[in-house]
């Protein structure tokens, strides 16, 4: 296996997010559109950070960020503007604060590239980690995902849709929901996107209440077996402050940092 030094590594983490994104654009609750470089999608969800713009183009950023504007007031929904780590994310980032979208947080872009042999996976007691197989498990994953994350119930219905969709043919082999229950009891959430040799975490938290009980780093540990099993050779994240120490303690570096962007104050 290729060891990615930091240039590639920030390119990957880029190329790994586009793509996801674009994944979930495939997905029938989300609408996605390209427009003068930009990609935009909306996941039907009203919260900030789960809708995206993506610059893919070359042109100027003063004729993207109108664009974005335009298509997320239609869809009615709030937004933000990710600039992945690259050579030009500084002056994108500039240009893109002076169209009125103030950065509201700078997640380090991390990436792990896979072992060859497999973890071995011993059982825990009151613990079990499943696979969403159905829209009902869908809609308790996301349930979990959103407390996790501190967001309101209110979003639950369209955001249980879209986890839902990613259960359903003919991409359900291209996402795995993965849900940890502990004593009976939804606890934590991953979400792995599968575009390509390389895989994207997302959704990964532990409710308050089961923190510090080791069940990040079981839900860790069997999410990136999931992406081995599925022929993934490295693995990319956005980290949340929460959640940085322990993918360091995985192996997973630091390649650069996004910028995040939004004219929501809510964000990240």
């Amino acid at each position: 296996m290729d060891y990615f030094n930091e240039k590639q590594a920030a390119a990957e983490a880029a190329r790994a997010f586009e793509a996801s994104l674009r994944l979930w654009g495939t997905l029938p609750p989300c609408r996605t559109a390209e427009r003068n470089g930009v990609l935009l999608l909306s996941t039907g969800t009203a919260i900030p950070d789960q809708n995206y713009a993506l610059r893919t183009g070359e042109g100027p950023v003063s004729l993207m960020t109108p664009e974005a504007a335009a298509f997320f007031s239609t869809e009615k929904m709030p937004f933000t503007w990710w600039i992945p780590p690259g050579p030009r994310s500084l002056s994108e980032s500039g240009g893109v604060a002076r169209a009125g979208f103030p950065l509201q947080c700078s997640p380090p872009a991390m990436i792990l590239q896979l072992r060859e042999e497999r973890n071995i996976m011993t059982p825990f007691p009151g613990g079990e980690i499943s696979v969403c197989r159905t829209s009902g498990e869908a809609s308790e994953w996301a349930a979990c995902s959103l407390e996790g994350f501190g967001s309101e119930p209110e979003h639950l219905e369209p955001f249980a849709a879209f986890a839902a969709s990613m259960t359903k043919e003919p991409l359900r082999d291209r996402f795995r929901l993965l849900t940890l229950s502990f004593r009976g009891r939804p606890a934590a959430t991953a979400l792995l996107t599968l575009p390509g040799k390389t895989a994207g975490l997302f959704y990964f938290s532990v409710l308050p209440r089961f923190r510090r009980l080791g069940l990040g780093n079981r839900l860790l540990d069997r999410t990136l077996e999931e992406a081995r099993k599925a022929g993934c050779s490295a693995v990319v994240l956005q980290a949340s402050p929460m959640g940085f120490s322990l993918y360091r303690k995985y192996g997973f570096r630091e390649c650069g940092r996004f910028l995040v962007h939004s004219p929501h104050p809510d964000a990240c």
